[in-house]
């Protein structure tokens, strides 16, 4: 019985031996100790196909391509200490896995804020028409929204008894002049009249009993409140105007972007209606407070549109043109986030390779602002770092197996 099971013993002592000498080793199983290191065979991977390795020179299973000698993914003396550890290509892998790096420089931290709003009237050129006197409407040269109004454009005619006594009163006050002339001529100015139409009262027939209207504003026509035939009390509004010679574009800036903006920035505004069409205006206006339901504060560029080329109420699209002072970036594609915390990889000589923490601050269209973690100069992966942080990962996955198995 003693026989059987002794001879059992030595074919698994020499099958262990056997696995021990020939099985392929990752790269992380050299990171364990000096010595362990020291005495694992070379290992060798595939340039295109890294995870395929092998203990000796020979072709990979995947692609055919000659196997190359795999560089210690760290030194012995750095394994294990947080933000020390390496990744190492061999020389011939760099290009061939497409890493490429860039030096961390301060430069202006340039960002551009593509924004959505609308184009709506200047409200400070908002108006409305009033009835200067008491009167019945028997004619509308317009009353319709769209129509342009302007500055003493006759608009309307209206039968008033208290014009027409007016004007009585002042044909009587020709004849005496002095005072009686000037008061009555205020009551005509009051009622409405432009002073041509008071100078050419002298000169109206008996029968005619209608008098124009004139426009005290000039503007576009938004709300109509008039009918012909309507009787209309002094004050009483006819028309709302606004004018589109000159518009505002609106658009809502959530709170992460309002500390970019400011007023007298530039925004290039477009609009769908005039394509290849755009407009350069400056910021006016930032509202204070911010909208409760939203978090969002609006921001007017007041836009002149003397041609009226944009209609009202146009929805438009605006790219802000933001700036900041000069800052430590490191450029975006540099930047994992592996667990949520930014990370690069920093090139110590060729083919070496170090991962480091950041803090960072602000995001610009290619470039992050640095707070910590980087020096000017250095120079970090732009390309071909998912590779590196891939290796890293496997790396430390060996070297928990070998700290497990260690006896």
């Amino acid at each position: 019985m003693k026989t059987p099971m002794l001879l059992m013993a030595v074919v698994a002592g020499a099958a262990g031996c056997l696995a021990a000498c020939w099985w392929p080793s990752a790269p992380g199983l050299r990171l364990a100790t000096a010595t362990a290191a020291e005495s694992l065979p070379a290992s060798y991977q595939c340039p295109m196909h890294p995870w395929v390795q092998a203990a000796h020179a020979s072709q990979c299973t995947l692609c055919g391509m000659n196997l190359v000698a795999a560089r210690r993914p760290a030194t012995p003396s750095s394994a294990g200490q947080p933000g020390r550890e390496l990744v190492v290509l061999d020389a011939a892998t760099v290009p061939v896995a497409g890493v490429r790096t860039m030096a961390v420089a301060v430069r202006p931290l340039s960002r551009t804020l593509r924004v959505s709003g609308r184009l709506a009237e200047d409200e400070s050129q908002h108006g409305i028409l009033c009835a200067p006197v008491e009167g019945r409407i028997d004619g509308l040269a317009m009353n319709c929204a769209g129509q342009g109004l302007h500055t003493l454009e006759p608009f309307a005619t209206i039968f008033s008894r208290t014009l027409l006594q007016a004007a009585t009163a002042y044909q009587k006050a020709l004849q005496t002049g002095g005072p009686a002339l000037t008061a009555a001529t205020a009551v005509l100015l009051q009622d409405g009249l432009s002073p041509l139409q008071i100078t050419a009262i002298p000169n109206r027939q008996p029968e005619d009993i209608h008098f124009g209207l004139l426009a005290q504003l000039s503007g576009t026509i938004v709300k109509s409140y008039v009918h012909e035939g309507q009787y209309v009390s002094r004050g009483q509004k006819l028309f709302e105007l606004a004018d589109f010679s000159r518009l505002w574009f609106e658009f809502p800036a959530y709170e992460q972007d309002l500390p970019w903006l400011h007023r007298g920035q530039m925004v290039t505004v477009t609009a769908a209606t005039l394509p290849g069409v755009s407009y350069r205006a400056k910021i006016d206006f930032i509202e204070p407070s911010l909208d409760e339901t939203t978090h969002t504060a609006m921001v007017r560029v007041v836009v002149e549109n003397r041609d009226g080329r944009f209609r009202h109420n146009t929805l438009a699209e605006g790219s802000v043109e933001l700036d900041a002072p000069e800052v430590l970036t490191v450029p975006r594609s540099a930047v994992l986030w592996p667990g949520g915390s930014p990370r690069v990889y920093v090139e110590q000589t060729t083919g070496t390779y170090q991962p480091r923490e950041l803090q960072l601050g602000r995001a610009g269209d290619s470039d992050w602002e640095v707070l910590a973690g980087l020096n000017a100069g250095e120079r970090v992966v732009v390309a071909g770092n998912f590779l590196l942080d891939s290796q890293a990962q496997l790396d430390r996955e060996a070297m928990g197996t070998v700290s497990e198995n260690a006896p």
